[in-house]
């Protein structure tokens, strides 16, 4: 491994020792571009932004994600998600990993999520942790949860809350106590005409930093969608296109961080 991604990642993965950890997996590309503003969204996706989205999801699924974070291959995320409607209820299992041979996290997850009001959807999902540890070239592991609802107020818009292991749970290493993350989402989706919808949610890591994020999604034809959003601090720019072919939609998604660079990604699903 190089020097710089080496240093690089090992900041990233360990400067939250004790304190709080970031976001490591991947998500839809479409998600990306709407600088992570996803409580409100509804597609196969949800299982990385809110649970409860997948409630709207009426055919079987599959998905593929990966993001080449700053442009450092080490730093490299990729995601699977399936899903299927069983009668009222929707399960998804998902599988994420981010980084390469020594340092390495990964991350797996059931999801359930079914309506259980007209107007009021509600969704749950298990995770498994797992982080290889450099030390003594072992793998230790931990589990969490994520709670979300949507309440659609209306056609044109859809409330959300997230929550992100609403319980600490971490694993401890030679080097310290490494802690996953811990979120608070609260947004909303508004569809202000049949081409044009916005995405904006508050973000709180539930220990002290706050972060805004907007994005926004533009239908030019039928199957071929423009995405832009904004998110701080630091301060992220995303941007990106969608399309459909027949069954299977791309994504295709790039953000740049203030401090870090550019961070490009690409998604894929097909529907059964």
């Amino acid at each position: 491994m190089k020097l710089l991604p080496a240093l690089l990642l090992g900041s990233i993965l360990f400067s939250a020792l004790g304190v709080r950890s970031q976001e490591m997996f991947t998500s839809g590309a479409r998600i990306q571009s709407l600088a992570g503003a996803s409580v409100g969204l509804s597609d196969i996706w949800s299982v990385y932004g809110n649970q409860a989205g997948l409630a709207q999801i009426s055919r079987t699924e599959i998905g593929g994600a990966f993001q080449n974070r700053f442009l450092i291959s080490e730093l490299s995320a990729r995601s699977l998600v399936f899903s299927i409607p069983v009668q009222s209820s929707v399960f998804a299992v998902t599988i994420s990993q981010f980084g390469k041979n020594n340092f390495r996290q990964e991350k797996y997850g059931l999801a359930y999520a079914r309506q259980i009001f007209p107007k009021l959807n509600f969704g749950v999902q298990f995770n498994y942790y797992r982080i290889y540890l450099p030390e003594n070239n072992q793998s230790a592991g931990s589990s969490g949860i994520e709670l979300g609802v949507q309440y659609l107020l209306s056609h044109q818009l859809i409330l959300g809350i997230h929550v992100l292991n609403p319980y600490q749970t971490g694993i401890a290493t030679i080097s310290g106590t490494y802690q996953f993350p811990r979120r608070l989402n609260f947004g909303a989706n508004f569809h202000l005409s049949n081409v044009f919808s916005l995405s904006s949610e508050l973000e709180h890591d539930l220990s002290s930093h706050l972060t805004v994020k907007t994005g926004m999604e533009y239908t030019i034809l039928e199957k071929l969608f423009l995405r832009a959003g904004f998110s701080g601090k630091p301060y992220q720019l995303s941007a990106g296109l969608g399309f459909q072919v027949k069954k299977i939609i791309v994504n295709l998604a790039g953000s740049y961080n203030q401090y870090l660079g550019n961070s490009p990604s690409v998604s894929f699903q097909y529907q059964f």
